[in-house]
């Protein structure tokens, strides 16, 4: 609803820009018509003004736009999370906005929230950084993955890459 008033007041806002500019043209035969041409164009110039910073207000508002910030933002931290409070003074928006953005990420299922103490945190599985070793699976010895090991030293057993 928001954005189509805003095309709307922008539509509007070139018409009377163009009724300015067109006024402006006659005011070079008669000097009488370029008050009206100065009205029409700063008349046309402050609804284009307000039409184009209500649009892209809307469109920084819009849950799809917030939600790629917001995953940018929780990859950002390192650590796959953020919380509400972390989100909105980051992309200073306020709260709502936040909270919608975050539970269309919850239904797409790229984040799910979980409570910590007092507060609630949304985390990122896709996001978070994860943890590969190897490790046998006879005596469950762990070594690094920069070493191409395949027997374990310590038994001889099988030694695999996992990821924890």
């Amino acid at each position: 609803m928001k954005r189509t008033v805003s095309y709307l007041v922008i539509g509007i806002a070139v018409l009377f820009l163009a009724a300015g500019l067109v006024f402006l043209c006659a005011a070079t035969r008669d000097t009488g018509r370029l008050p009206l041409a100065l009205i029409l164009l700063v008349i046309g110039g402050g609804l284009a003004f307000w039409g184009g910073t209500s649009l892209r207000r809307t469109v920084a508002l819009d849950p799809e736009n917030l939600s790629d910030r917001i995953t940018r933002l929780a990859r950002q931290s390192g650590q796959g999370e953020i919380t509400l409070s972390q989100a909105v003074s980051a992309l200073k928006v306020p709260d709502e906005a936040v909270e919608e953005a975050l539970h269309l990420l919850v239904e797409r299922g790229q984040a799910y929230p979980e409570y910590r103490e007092d507060r609630e945190v949304y985390v990122f599985p896709g996001l978070r950084e994860a943890k590969v070793i190897r490790r046998c699976e006879s005596c469950g010895t762990e070594y690094s993955v920069k070493e191409p090991i395949y027997t374990c030293t310590q038994c001889g057993g099988k030694v695999k890459v996992v990821r924890l």
